[in-house]
């Protein structure tokens, strides 16, 4: 039983299969939240395609993804934690499905960034990272992915971290995390994996868990700055764009300056 708890939305980006779907998948399978027969409909699906089994397609849904690897449109995910419940949002990592990328992230209080071991900072990362900035995300995870196909070396983690930690420098962005992983391995997903006993921080779903829920702007007080002000049949009525929080016929609001 799940006491009932506000929804925490976290997006999940990086380049094209650096292992977004992968990680939401495992992340599920690890903590028990997919029913039996979803895990054999899958399993059906995979053997469909003549695959083996694989967590990105808990996520990827639609067959057309399904056959083409990849995922197309943004798709939330329920979850929970004993510590809250989450909507977790995958984004795409192709360059043409951007705009489906920002939407999903655009409602996102916190962010997955993954980046694969191997491949390292690609352009999506950094359009991605960049967006994050621009949509003004602060609390970020950065998950080294795939460090079983590394051979869980840790130097080419922290030179990976390097170049990462450079380019968030660079954009400005702060308060992230990073945190080596497999998520088809499900090293440092759900349990601190015995592969890389170099890395003593957090999993990727206690890192999950301390991200700071940021106050919802129709939560904050009423901001509205003013674009003009007109003169119409004797009445004033001024114009702008309410920026946070609200207002109704008879508050009380305060004018800066003056």
């Amino acid at each position: 039983v799940v006491t009932e708890k506000a929804h925490f939305y976290v997006v999940i980006v990086g380049h094209v299969d650096h292992g977004k779907s992968t990680l939401i998948g495992r992340l599920l399978y690890d903590t028990g939240s997919i029913a039996p027969d979803k895990l054999e409909t899958v399993r059906q699906a995979c053997a469909e395609i003549g695959k083996p089994f694989e967590f990105a397609y808990i996520t990827d849904q639609i067959r057309e993804e399904r056959e083409q690897g990849i995922t197309i449109d943004t798709t939330q995910i329920y979850f929970h934690t004993d510590a809250r419940n989450y909507v977790i949002i995958d984004a795409p990592g192709h360059r043409e499905f951007t705009k489906n990328m920002i939407t999903g992230a655009a409602q996102a209080e916190g962010a997955i960034l993954m980046v694969d071991a191997q491949e390292g900072v690609r352009e999506q990362t950094r359009r991605h990272a960049y967006l994050l900035k621009f949509l003004g995300l602060r609390e970020h995870i950065v998950l080294v992915n795939k460090m079983d196909l590394a051979g869980y070396a840790e130097e080419t983690y922290r030179q990976l971290c390097a170049e990462i930690d450079a380019l968030c420098a660079a954009l400005g962005l702060a308060g992230y995390t990073f945190i080596p992983v497999s998520a088809a391995q499900g090293d440092n997903i759900a349990a601190r994996s015995a592969r890389m006993p170099w890395y003593t921080g957090p999993t990727a779903l206690e890192a999950l868990d301390a991200l700071q829920k940021r106050t919802r702007l129709i939560d904050q007080p009423f901001r509205m700055p003013v674009q003009d002000v007109y003169d119409v049949d004797g009445e004033r009525i001024v114009a702008g764009r309410i920026e946070s929080g609200g207002v109704r016929e008879g508050d009380r609001v305060a004018r800066w300056p003056g």
